[in-house]
């Protein structure tokens, strides 16, 4: 064995250290003929069935292996008696039973010590009467178990055709491969002879019942039950299930020999030439048993050969001998040279062997079950196993055509990668996942078959798989040493944007995704990440699920630094991502973090360690291949006994693939290798003083409305202390805004205006039927413009003489918005920066309720088919108000494509953007129509001002007056203030209340001289503070005061006027917080008096209590939109010269980005010029329309209605307008000017002036020596770059060059300030 000196004791040295160890493990385990291959660990089932079978076949005997057997059996039981699905699992039923029985076969008397423990185990656990179906079929062929026990399995299912709904096609590869043959060994019903002899009922196991006197135990709930329950599917097969047991199982049937001989077929067909049936032991073994009670020989040619093909899955170890569930070679191969390709070994005649081997398996059969519903027929797929032909998998095949391009960029465009491609494509599923072997095979009502106990009959698409795709496809388009034809671009980038959206709809709330085919949720996250990291850049939606889930896997670091999730995950949920830390979840976990974070996080660095400590020399022995080879090996790798991390089928059958816990350390250390050699080239940092004006990035807040909404955005702001805030509002707002420390600026408007327009009560869309909104338009009109040069600075105006953050040219780069503004989406296109709305109103189509701004009274519309128009119709008349508009500015100020109304209706309510609502799901639960861009974050606490304090003279009227009642209405319009006021007191003294009256909606209204005495007329006082005692709360139904009364548990009447207030008012009803609402335009004294006596009854207490219980325990909704927001800031690209700074531009020949001063630097040094460098996009916005955009012929043609719909109104108004003497709803905004990119040149100024900032802190001789460094950092990178095009396409990594054979050191230079 080598020896490994490091003379570089630094994190990054020891890294290469232990990766030149791992690499040479690797290679020292290669076979001969270049793959790689190790035995696959799974339970004693498999070896305790091939026991069974070896009993049960004449010609077989288990003399001479049955001792190894044994002992291994004996070796995997655990303390408590039982045998487990997993090292780290309790013991599982099933997987006992069946162990016991072999050891039984194999002569170990039921009174040793380890029988009666195991004895114990299963009586503890419910008896033999507890086993899945597998268990109890098997123990049904020795006569322990009646027959009449198992569920009736025609072999007639073979035969219905491929277009009905039931047909073996529709049930998942392995479940086909299985199930033929049992079909074919229920028909027979053997029953084998055990030591005790053969019965039809053997006492043989009877010490593991626990009522042996019964043993025809049901496989299903009774009728009657499922009926009750509702389980309509159960009680069909169960029904159909007994029928056939009427009639014998259809033994007797005339179509049943046909179906015998149709079952026979079709093993005999999938039969490989080597032997093998679906390259796994369950159809191996259920064939060769099959065929031999069909009346094959034994010694017959078929026979022979399979049992061949189940020899081969035999290992003998120091452990004993054991039956692996299948074989690995293609998997371990092509993860492996993967893995080495990315350690720098691309071109290695070692690699170059091992991809051969794989170019020499592809499938370019024209046989394979696929061909049944595939979107193609062109072959070109990898199996997972040596011989497998039928069924090859789709993830097998991302990893093989990765490996080949990273091995030979040049191959890209073979015929090898392009047919598997091209296979790849066709197995897309229709939700734009994959499945692992079959497409669009997710009929998962098939588990509620009688005999479907481990919900494994399909093969759906899963999140794991499909990353993977991802991934591949990912590397395929950045090829460009062998760049695809823009035929194949388009493909892929079609089919890439398809996968990107099946996983946002599987992501789950944490941010991870559950992995199918590996434990658990690092699996499934990491193979994710690693196919969303090659779109985040491009694609909005693709970067928002990346930077979501990163906070997860910071939380699921464990305190050693490394990363572990235990199997019981799978049951339950709130284990995700928990567990011992072992290599292969530690290698993930740092594979995802380090495609979006330096090397130098601090998490990074610890899993980067852990990896490093735990590291082992082979010292006993190895498995070379699946045989044990003693001895001390070369190289050294990590412990892989402990734990498995693959999964069969969860909660059903956990494998081990020893090599996970090797290759994908390789990869995350080549990774974090190269990412630390290229931060070592030398990183700038600039003067701290113009860091703490520069590293802010500008982030705009758009809000309209009241005080309260408002106050929503400020409670937000607070939590942006590390940004420069803008809040662009209303001039009513500037004294509140700055008065809290935050930037204004003013883009007119009054909510006075807005509230008195749409107070008629009668809902927005009334409104501008009736003409009553027309008058807002000219105003929101300004608004709008405002909003976009409140996203960009004149930059004339601004002068680096001021080293103030203040006099930064402000360029918005994320747009914060409420749904209202409207102008939001357009404002964050052109200024190529993320969105985030932030909303206090359920303003996103959905089928449970109707749009909140159309309500007019407070009752939710039953159907859904009607809410969801009501959103399309706010949406057809907001386009017919603003539509020109926003096109003319789009046009003449924002230089951007204009939009039609079906981009309003269709398009725009797809954009996958963060939407933070500010609610709680105690009140308003998440529908569940809505996707996972949809955050309920809960309320956000309201932040009572320093000068609200309750004056002497109201605690003493609180105190002298009981009950008392709080009122107030907001800033909504009243237009008879003292009449309302009069009104409510007189409802009050029937009920014998008080009140105290917020009068905040309308500040002009003085009292009058006779104010009733019960009322109590204040200014402005804190909720929180007031309704902590008051008996009731009569409001208009904002979502602040809805807010406000739920969380103080106090019981609500509320009297909704116009908008969002009829939507909480029937939510508070609802929720049985209050009386049913009472509108402000129904408000009597008949109907008053009533609902007040009921507001202050007992009978809304304990809801109101609950409630506020529950709203207690809930996160700071502006704790949750704060995160959300600096997610989209931690998002944005950072400069490869000052990583401190975002870079905004980039240089088009290299690709590597730059800051503003940066670029400035290089320009004025004549290196590049501005013509050389574009904009960089925080958010590319076309290639998130060209993601939502339809091509669909009905989409089509309902776009062509729409727009014909749209001309025809809108003709109808202009002819109105006319004859009116008006110009309607299409005038405005003509005087709009052109301009020059403004974006481009306001980043171009910014950056001249973030460059004299640096300047002036600088010493004169530093400011010159920073520029020449700047060249230098430069001239490194790109020479970086280009050594990669032209040298390295193949996509491995840098480490290629510097992780094997040393590199650069870390070098930070600091820029000395004056």
């Amino acid at each position: 064995m080598p020896s490994y000196h490091n003379t570089d004791k630094t994190l990054l040295g020891d890294a290469r250290q232990s990766l030149q160890q791992a690499v040479d493990y690797s290679l020292g385990c290669q076979q001969p003929d270049g793959h790689w291959v190790a035995p696959v660990m799974a339970d004693a089932t498999f070896t305790a069935q091939y026991v069974f079978f070896k009993h049960q076949i004449p010609e077989l005997s288990l003399d001479e292996d049955g001792p190894e057997i044994q002992r291994w059996l004996l070796g995997e039981q655990t303390a408590d008696g039982s045998w487990t699905l997993a090292p780290d699992l309790p013991g599982n039923l099933s997987t006992t039973v069946e162990a016991y029985l072999a050891l039984r076969i194999l002569g170990v008397p039921k009174s040793d010590q380890a029988m009666l423990r195991a004895r114990d185990f299963v009586v503890r656990n419910g008896g033999v009467e507890g086993v899945r179906f597998f268990t109890r079929f098997f123990l049904a062929t020795f006569g322990l178990v009646p027959w009449t026990a198992i569920p009736q399995m025609p072999a007639e299912l073979i035969l219905l055709p491929t277009f009905m709904f039931l047909n073996i096609y529709v049930l998942s590869s392995w479940a086909r491969s299985t199930l033929i043959p049992i079909l074919l060994v229920r028909h027979h019903e053997p029953v084998y002879a055990l030591p005790n002899g053969q019965s039809a009922n053997n006492n043989f196991l009877d010490e593991l019942w626990c009522n042996p006197g019964e043993k025809n135990i049901p496989f299903a709930l009774p009728l009657w039950d499922l009926l009750r329950r509702y389980q309509w599917i159960e009680f069909a097969f169960t029904l159909l299930d007994h029928i056939l047991a009427l009639f014998g199982g259809l033994r007797r049937w005339p179509c049943r020999h046909m179906a015998l001989k149709r079952c026979t077929a079709w093993l005999l067909e999938h039969q490989e030439e080597s032997g093998d049936w679906a390259g796994f032991f369950p159809p191996i073994h259920g064939s060769i048993w099959a065929l031999l009670l069909d009346g094959f020989s034994f010694q017959s040619e078929v026979i022979r050969l399979g049992m061949e093909a189940l020899e081969r899955l035999v290992v003998i170890d120091p452990k004993g001998k054991w039956v692996q569930s299948t074989v690995s070679p293609c998997w371990d191969t092509a993860l492996m040279a993967n893995a080495l390709c990315d350690a720098g070994m691309s071109g290695d005649t070692r690699l170059a062997k091992a991809t051969q081997w794989l170019r020499d398996r592809q499938l370019m059969v024209s046989h394979g079950d696929w061909r049944n519903y595939a979107n193609t027929q062109q072959a070109g797929g990898w199996s997972f196993q040596y011989f497998n032909s039928f069924y090859p998998d789709v993830d097998d095949t991302a990893v093989v055509i990765m490996t080949l391009i990273k091995e030979d960029p040049n191959c890209t465009n073979s015929d090898c990668v392009m047919n598997g491609v091209e296979w790849m494509l066709g197995m897309q599923s229709r939700d734009g996942g994959w499945g692992a072997f079959d497409v669009n095979n997710n009929a998962r009502w098939l588990h509620k078959i009688p005999f479907s106990d481990m919900d494994s009959l399909v093969d759906p698409s899963t999140s794991d798989v499909t990353g993977r795709i991802l991934e591949c496809l990912g590397l395929l388009l950045s090829q460009r040493k062998s760049p695809l034809s823009p035929r194949w671009r388009h493909r892929l980038q079609a089919s890439s944007a398809k996968a990107i959206a099946f996983l946002a709809k599987e992501q789950e709330s944490s941010g991870a995704w559950w992995g199918r085919w590996g434990n658990n949720y690092h699996y499934g996250t990491a193979n994710v990440l690693r196919g969303l990291a090659w779109f985040a850049q491009t694609d909005p939606s693709a970067q928002m699920m990346c930077m979501r889930t990163l906070s997860w896997i910071d939380e699921t670091q464990n305190a050693d630094g490394g990363w572990g999730e235990t199997l019981a995950s799978y049951v339950d949920k709130s284990l995700a991502g928990l567990g011992r830390s072992t290599a292969a979840h530690t290698a993930w976990a740092l594979e995802s973090l380090l495609r979006f974070r330096l090397p130098s996080d601090q998490a990074i660095e610890r899993g980067v360690r852990w990896l490093i400590d735990n590291q082992q020399p082979n010292v006993d022995g190895y498995y070379y291949g699946t045989k044990w080879q003693a001895g001390a090996g070369q190289g050294a790798s990590w412990r892989f006994d402990h734990a498995y991390v693959g999964t069969g089928f969860p909660s059903v059958l956990y494998l081990g693939y020893p090599y996970y816990h090797h290759l994908f350390p390789i990869q995350a250390l080549s990774r974090y290798i190269d990412k630390a050699s290229r931060q070592g080239i030398e990183t700038l940092r600039i003067p701290s003083s113009s860091a703490v004006i520069l590293d802010r990035p500008n982030v705009l807040l758009m809000a309209m409305g009241s005080r309260g909404d408002i106050q929503v955005f400020l409670n937000v702001t607070k939590r942006l202390s590390s940004c420069r805030v803008r809040i662009a509002t209303h001039p009513a707002h500037q004294a509140k805004v700055e008065g809290h420390g935050f930037e204004f600026y003013d883009v007119g408007g009054s909510p006075e205006v807005f509230s008195a327009a749409l107070a008629n009560g009668h809902g927005i869309l009334r409104s501008i039927i009736d003409g009553r909104f027309r008058e807002l338009q000219h105003l929101l009109r300004s608004i709008y413009r405002s909003f976009w040069v409140a996203a960009l600075d004149d930059v004339q105006s601004h002068s680096p003489l001021k080293p103030e953050s203040s006099s930064r040219p402000f360029i918005a780069d994320v747009v914060v918005s409420g749904p209202s503004t409207s102008v939001h989406v357009h404002a964050a296109e052109r200024a190529q920066a993320p969105l985030v709305i932030i909303s206090t109103q359920p303003a996103i189509i959905t089928g449970d309720f109707q749009s909140p701004l159309t309500m007019s009274r407070a009752q939710f519309n039953p159907s859904r088919l009607w809410n969801r128009i009501s959103f399309h119709m706010l949406a057809f008349f907001d386009w017919l108000s603003f539509g020109p508009s926003f096109n003319r500015m789009r046009a003449n100020s924002y230089q951007l494509r204009s939009l039609d109304l079906a981009w309003a209706l269709f398009e725009f309510v797809k954009v996958s953007v963060p939407h933070v609502c500010l609610w709680s799901t105690s009140l308003a639960p998440k529908p569940e129509d809505w996707d996972n861009n949809v955050i309920i974050a809960g309320y956000s606490s309201m932040s009572d001002d320093a000068d609200d304090v309750a004056s002497k003279s109201l605690q003493a009227f609180l105190e002298t007056r009981q009950p008392v009642v709080a009122i107030s209405f907001g800033s909504a319009t009243i237009e008879d203030p003292m009449k309302l006021i009069k009104l409510m007191s007189a409802a009050l003294v029937k009920v014998g209340a008080s009140s105290v009256v917020c009068r905040s909606w309308d500040s002009s209204f003085e009292a009058e001289a006779d104010l009733p005495s019960n009322v109590f007329l204040v200014d402005s006082i804190p909720h929180g503070w007031l309704l902590q005692h008051v008996e009731g709360f009569v409001h208009h139904g904002g979502a602040g005061h809805t807010a406000a009364g739920a969380k103080a548990g106090v019981s609500q009447l509320v009297m909704p006027q116009f908008l969002d207030q009829f939507f909480w008012a029937t939510k508070v009803s609802e929720m049985g917080l209050g009386p049913t609402p009472l509108p402000l335009r129904e408000l009597f004294l008949d109907e008053l008096a009533p609902r007040m006596e009921d507001l202050l009854s007992s009978k809304y207490t304990k809801a109101c209590t609950n409630m506020a219980l529950q709203l207690r325990g809930d996160v700071d909704g502006a704790d949750v939109a704060g995160d959300e927001i600096l997610r989209q800031v931690e998002a944005i690209t950072t400069c490869c010269i000052f990583p401190e700074l975002s870079a905004h531009w980039y240089c088009t020949e290299s690709d590597l980005s730059l800051s503003g001063a940066a670029a400035a630097s290089l320009v004025s040094s004549k290196e590049i010029q501005w013509q050389d460098l574009e904009l960089r996009p925080a958010k590319d916005w076309e290639q998130q329309w060209r993601t939502v955009r339809s091509s669909s012929n009905l989409v089509r043609i309902w776009r062509a209605i729409v727009q014909l719909l749209y001309g025809f109104t809108t003709t109808i108004l202009a002819l109105f307008g006319w004859l009116k003497g008006t110009h309607g709803y299409l005038d405005g905004d003509r005087h709009l000017i052109k301009m020059e990119d403004p974006l481009r040149q306001a980043r171009l100024e910014q950056a001249q002036f973030d460059l004299h900032l640096i300047h002036q802190a600088c010493d004169s001789g530093s400011s010159t020596s920073l520029d020449a460094k700047i060249i230098e950092n430069w001239k490194a990178r790109k020479a970086v770059v280009i050594h990669e095009v032209f040298d390295d396409d193949s996509g491995a990594s840098e480490s290629s060059r510097s992780s094997l054979d040393g590199g650069h050191a870390d070098s930070v230079l600091d820029i000395e300030e004056k």
